[in-house]
């Protein structure tokens, strides 16, 4: 992925409530959560499954915590 991809995956995912905060190439955080992930090493097609799957542990894991 380049940098414009990046910019495009973060702002399709504002749509949904998501925020992705990334500093050049790498991901930060998502939904302020801390992560690092390197967007160079994924096609953009992969980052938005790579994203939801961190979601979905997200809210798993909060499910839990009643």
């Amino acid at each position: 992925m380049n940098k414009e991809q990046l910019i495009k995956i973060a702002e399709a995912f504002k749509k949904y409530n998501i925020d992705i905060e990334f500093q050049d190439l790498t991901i930060t955080a998502i939904n302020h959560h801390p992560a690092t992930l390197n967007a160079a090493e994924y096609m953009p097609n992969q980052m938005v499954e790579l994203i939801c799957k961190f979601m979905q542990t997200q809210i798993i894991s909060d499910m839990w915590q009643f």
